[in-house]
């Protein structure tokens, strides 16, 4: 069977630079990159992928389910938290050896091996994921380095003289 891969979404947001830093921006975006990552992995791997974050009064407007073939990203219903939803996942699943938690929590870990689930911890399957063909195809495309020229010219568009942002640093 395939590997089915329960990811505590905000845990492994804080622990990879490349989803906190986006946090500076929004949270909102920090997700869709997360999403954006996965879903390139899904695209040479065939493994499931549930994404657990938790939902807040604030995120009413946020579906608490969003789901295509083999990828779910799941909002717990406020109060609930995204950690008792994961545990809760992971007792429904039947096949525990195909069951990958990828999360820090210590609870949840200690949860989920008692309850025979591997776990991985987001370093390690950030840095599985990132080294496959398609995550390098999705890089390329969305995250294009920009020539001295480009960035020059932006510099520009926005108001802002190279030589003043180098000053300030």
């Amino acid at each position: 069977m395939n590997p089915h891969y329960i990811i505590d979404g905000y845990n492994f947001i804080y622990d990879i630079p490349r989803f906190r830093k986006a946090m500076d921006t929004t949270l909102e975006l920090s997700r869709e990159l997360l999403v954006s990552f996965l879903r390139g992995y899904l695209s040479v791997h065939k493994v499931k992928i549930t994404l657990v974050f938790d939902g807040d009064a604030k995120s009413i407007n946020q579906p608490q389910f969003r789901s295509d073939v083999r990828m779910s990203v799941v909002y717990s219903k406020y109060p609930q938290k995204a950690d008792d939803l994961i545990k809760q996942i992971i007792e429904r699943q039947k096949n525990k050896k195909s069951l990958f938690l990828v999360s820090k929590d210590t609870e949840l870990i200690t949860f989920s091996k008692h309850h025979g689930a591997n776990v991985i911890a987001p370093f390690q399957f950030f840095s599985l994921a990132e080294s496959h063909a398609g995550q390098d195809m999705m890089d390329q495309k969305y995250n294009p380095t920009l020539s001295e020229a480009e960035l020059t010219e932006w510099l520009k568009i926005f108001g802002e003289d190279k030589s003043d942002s180098d000053d300030q640093q």
